[in-house]
């Protein structure tokens, strides 16, 4: 008898064990799944989840705001607002304390992410401190770390903090490394790539871009290879590598084409052409880039072309015609009441070329660096030369 009750103290412990294990596994393997990083959605669809509960809902809707970056930001942060919420309610005796610590982490990491999208920036900011807190108390698994870190590189890149931002993801790109994960680690270091891009150090970007594309998987995810080969095509440009970015476009141009608005891939291309010294056919692709970008009521990616094309002038020394487009440029920046400070300085370009000389070179360098700061404020990366960084860094960041 006394058997018989040991044994069946033994058969409820374990019974207790497992319904307290199979929750507490199955948060685990959904916290993998989110940190695998790979980018195709194979769970719930958006349309099912008012029928979830629990951790497939949070896996749902993270997985839903992660693929929503780029199509529709709003919803991205709708969906992942819904996420944080439901990772708040995960009951600790139901799923573990690390577990649902880790899984908090995440959800308000990626909330953050959301925010920085939609450029709310001081919100970001309170729901990484809070993603911080989550880390803290969670295991402290080298994934997760990699993954907020991550994230935060990418907020610390839209206030303009690059070096702390490349700090953070030489640690993503070890741990990646470090695990074997090679398309992560190279994720890693073409985010790296962007943000010295950003931070005006196109010699180092090409080499950390062309690193990291060499590790990335084939056809994983197509849309970085693409956005990294755009990249590295403007940051040769700003080098002066004229002959090699021209080499590169006409071996990536089939993949380019569809994906890069077709007047920016005119003005790459009017900008190789000028470097080149092939002025009449540099003509041809920045007027077509700048009625592109108008067309687009895209005002200061036009009046960059157009000082692109005054440049092209002013080396040929017809000043008349840039005196023309300045002009032009002023009634436009001032119709729309925008730019006051570009006005200034078209009127100087404009008084610059009763002089003629290299001073007019010289005022449309300040012009240019003049337009491209107010274009990209409030800060935001894919404004900044060398074009947008996937997806953050590299991930659906």
């Amino acid at each position: 008898m006394a058997g018989e009750d040991y044994g069946g103290a033994i058969d409820r412990a374990l019974s207790a064990a497992l319904r307290i294990t199979a929750p507490r596994l199955e948060a685990l393997a959904t916290l993998d799944f989110l940190l695998a990083g790979d980018g195709r959605r194979t769970g719930p669809a958006a349309a099912e989840l008012p029928v979830l509960q629990g951790l497939p809902r949070l896996r749902a809707l993270l997985e839903t705001s992660r693929t929503l970056r780029h199509e529709d930001p709003k919803a991205m942060l709708r969906f992942a607002r819904l996420a944080r919420y439901a990772a708040d309610r995960l009951r600790m005796r139901d799923f573990g304390r690390v577990p649902v610590a880790d899984l908090r982490a995440l959800a308000w990491a990626e909330l953050a992410s959301a925010y920085r999208v939609c450029n709310e920036l001081q919100q970001a900011d309170r729901a990484m401190n809070r993603a911080a807190y989550w880390c803290r108390r969670g295991s402290r698994s080298d994934l997760l770390l990699a993954r907020v870190a991550d994230l935060l590189a990418s907020l610390l890149a839209y206030q303009r903090r690059f070096p702390e931002g490349r700090e953070l993801l030489a640690i993503v790109h070890r741990i990646h490394a470090e695990g074997g994960n090679w398309h992560l680690a190279g994720r890693a270091l073409i985010s790296q790539g962007n943000l010295a891009a950003w931070d005006e150090d196109p010699a180092e970007a090409v080499i950390l871009l062309r690193r990291g594309l060499d590790l990335l998987e084939p056809d994983r995810d197509p849309q970085l290879e693409i956005q990294t080969v755009w990249n590295m095509l403007n940051n040769l440009v700003r080098l002066g590598h004229f002959r090699n970015a021209r080499r590169l476009l006409w071996r990536s141009r089939t993949i380019l084409v569809g994906i890069i608005e077709p007047h920016r891939l005119r003005w790459l291309e009017g900008r190789i052409l000028a470097g080149l010294a092939d002025f009449p056919r540099a003509e041809a692709a920045f007027q077509q880039a700048r009625a592109g970008f108008a067309e687009q009521q895209q005002v200061y990616p036009a009046a960059l072309v157009g000082l692109d094309l005054a440049t092209l002038w002013a080396r040929q020394g017809r000043v008349r015609e840039v005196f023309d487009l300045a002009e032009e440029m002023i009634v436009t920046f001032r119709a729309l009441r925008i730019a006051r400070e570009a006005v200034a300085t078209l009127l100087v370009l404009k008084r610059a070329c009763h002089y003629r000389g290299n001073r007019i070179l010289q005022v449309i360098e300040i012009a240019t660096d003049l337009l491209q700061h107010l274009e990209r404020q409030p800060a935001k990366p894919r404004a900044y030369p060398g074009g947008s960084p996937p997806s953050g860094s590299a991930s659906p960041s």
